[in-house]
Formats: structure tokens, sequence, C-alpha cells
């Protein structure tokens, strides 16, 4: 058996391995891209529903005392958050000053 005969028998069961592989890859990446895209509609569709069932529960099953208060608890809460983040800010930055203070000292001695 001569390197023709064996170029011309391997050549094509390569080049079929080859297409093969590109086919199998590009239908993997179809299914996938169809799965992904199923998987966004659903979560989109799950997303409406809960917005409308939150909104549905605080309409009817809720007063508007119960509402009101619940919007100042938030508030509340907000205000709260925003002044501790100040505070947080406020101390890292004397920390950062105190840092440097501390640097200069060591580099006059």
């Amino acid at each position: 058996m001569g390197p023709e005969l064996l170029t011309a028998l391997v050549a094509p069961i390569i080049g079929g391995i080859i297409s093969f592989g590109i086919w199998q890859s590009k239908r993997n990446s179809i299914q996938i891209h169809d799965s992904l895209q199923s998987l966004h509609s659903c979560v989109h569709e799950v997303d409406k529903k809960v917005d409308s069932v939150r909104v549905d529960l605080a309409k009817n099953y809720t007063t508007k005392d119960e509402l009101k208060g619940h919007i100042e608890k938030e508030d509340d809460w907000h205000d709260k958050f925003s002044e501790d983040l100040t505070q947080m800010k406020e101390m890292q930055w004397k920390i950062r000053l105190d840092q440097l203070e501390i640097k200069s000292k060591m580099e006059e001695d």
C-alpha cells in the first residue's frame, strides 16, 4: 500500500470527522441559544407575575393606613441608612488622614 493510497483513504475520513465536529458544535450552540432564550422568556414572565401580584396585594389586601405606615417605615430606614453611610465615609476619611499623618511623622524621623 503506497502513500498515495493511504492519503486517499485517510484524508476523506479526517475531513468527515472535522465536518462532523463543526456540525455538532453548531447544533449544540443553536440548542444552547434556544434554551437560554426560553429561560429568558420564563424569567421575564415570572418577573411580570411577581410585579402584578405585588401590586394586587398592596391594592386589594392592605388598607391605606397600613400602606402609608409601610412607606413611612421605608423612608425612615432610608434616612437611617443614609446617616450611617455618611458616618462611615467620615470615619474612612479620618482614618486616611491619620494614616497620612503617621506616614509623614515616620518620614521626618
